[in-house]
């Protein structure tokens, strides 16, 4: 039973790496997708969070008997247009269901140089938490969320994904801090 889910949990990972794309590639590609006219800050982070994951890394520990798998090194994870970055990536899943034999993703936390991005948006920070089934994220540790020109700072962030709606706070010695440039001005002849 381990070798099979382990088997398919390095599979997705394998096919994950041919398809993974760097952070920067990634905001760039993303400014040109549906999200880029955004509808304000967060809006360009609405996704469908049913969508397949996958994970690639250098490497992968399984903890059958905690439903728990490690994926350290170089993490990149894509859920749809959705793409995050980290040093390591804990994935809390279901026990078995059905005849797959594996469980579903339940929870997703990263830590180390988090890099999150999707559509023209992009946040970055120390950690961030997925809640999939409730397709909310959470994000900490100095966050700096960007889009276009613009950039808001904080020390925590939490997007509504399914929504595009979000919140960024600061902390006891830290004020969320925007900037915001505003459009050119068009010349008249």
């Amino acid at each position: 039973m381990l070798g099979k889910r382990l088997r398919t949990i390095a599979l997705a990972a394998l096919a994950a790496s041919a398809l993974a794309v760097t952070p920067m590639a990634a905001q760039d590609a993303g400014t040109q997708g549906a999200g880029a006219q955004g509808k304000g800050p967060f809006g360009g982070f609405k996704h469908d969070s049913s969508a397949p994951i996958e994970i690639a890394s250098d490497s992968l520990e399984v903890q059958e008997a905690k439903h728990l798998a490690i994926f350290a090194g170089n993490v990149d994870a894509v859920q749809g247009t959705l793409h995050l970055t980290a040093d390591t990536l804990n994935v809390t899943y279901a026990a078995e269901q059905g005849n797959s034999g594996t469980g579903a993703i339940q929870h997703m936390r990263a830590e180390g140089h988090v890099f999150l991005s999707n559509a023209s948006e992009t946040a970055q920070g120390a950690w961030a938490e997925y809640d999939v089934a409730g397709g909310t994220m959470r994000m900490g540790g100095n966050v700096v969320l960007t889009q276009g020109d613009n950039a808001i700072s904080g020390q925590s962030l939490f997007i509504n994904l399914d929504a595009g709606t979000g919140k960024i706070e600061g902390g006891t010695s830290t004020r969320v801090k925007s900037v915001f440039t505003p459009a050119p001005k068009k010349s008249t002849p």
